[in-house]
């Protein structure tokens, strides 16, 4: 794997006067559990985001040198994480895998794992921001299949990712809870048949599973009337030429 670039020194957000934005080290988990455990306690339903079993290994793994894990701090107090995942082939919970990658495209993928922001500091894009970070720290280290794991129920964070250029590749169940996987290529540049889209509810799960298996990817989000919908289009031949990069939106 790629040595990828560090944030040092701590870099500053316009969007967050006082802010510095720094790579996490083991000195912050405490800090970041604590965090974790704010957010977690908070959530509107319990299945948005299931806590991992050994919250220590998952720290680890999401950091150097194995990941890279970002924090935004104001002062000492961090305010918002994000982490990115270099997972190999063959290895357990590799999302490629799941979403049924080829081997050769496995060893592509980076993990877009965990981002999580304090409830009084929502609203100021820093989930936008910590996106598309980790998406450059992908390509840094030769990983421009970035994926993503998403509750039926994160309705937020779902928006966030299709927002960002991301799609539905996958929807099925994961450890028995329902889940999303989303995808995006950096080297690409995704178009999709619109003609013949789909509009599915975002919560009817065996609708959302058939339309992936019918070769259908969810591309946006809307709303219809009282009810949250999911877009499904099927995706055209790629128009970039090689080589050429994607960025989020």
């Amino acid at each position: 794997m790629r040595t990828p670039p560090v944030f040092a020194p701590p870099h500053s957000l316009p969007q967050l006067p006082g802010a510095a934005l720094r790579v996490l080290t083991p000195a912050d988990f405490p800090a970041w559990v604590r965090l974790r455990d704010e957010v977690l306690a908070g959530l509107a339903h319990p299945d948005m985001y299931v806590r991992e079993a050994d919250e220590a290994a998952f720290f680890a793994q999401h950091s150097l040198p194995r990941g890279h894990a970002i924090g935004v701090f104001l002062g000492a107090e961090l305010v918002a994480y994000a982490m990115l995942g270099a997972p190999e082939p063959g290895e357990a919970g590799h999302l490629g895998a799941v979403a049924g990658l080829a081997p050769d495209a496995q060893a592509r993928v980076a993990h877009l794992a965990s981002c999580m922001v304090r409830a009084g500091w929502r609203g100021r894009q820093l989930q936008a921001l910590l996106l598309k970070l980790r998406c450059a720290l992908a390509q840094a280290y030769g990983r421009p299949l970035c994926l993503a794991m998403v509750s039926l129920h994160n309705a937020a964070s779902c928006h966030n990712l299709l927002a960002h250029g991301m799609w539905i590749a996958w929807t099925g169940e994961i450890d028995g809870l329902q889940r999303h996987v989303l995808q995006i290529d950096l080297l690409g540049h995704a178009r999709w048949d619109l003609g013949g889209s789909r509009l599915i509810a975002a919560g009817d799960f065996a609708q959302l599973r058939a339309a992936v298996a019918d070769g259908y990817c969810g591309i946006a989000d809307a709303v219809d009337g009282p009810r949250r919908m999911l877009r499904y289009a099927r995706r055209l031949p790629d128009a970039a030429a090689p080589g050429h990069a994607a960025v989020p939106r």
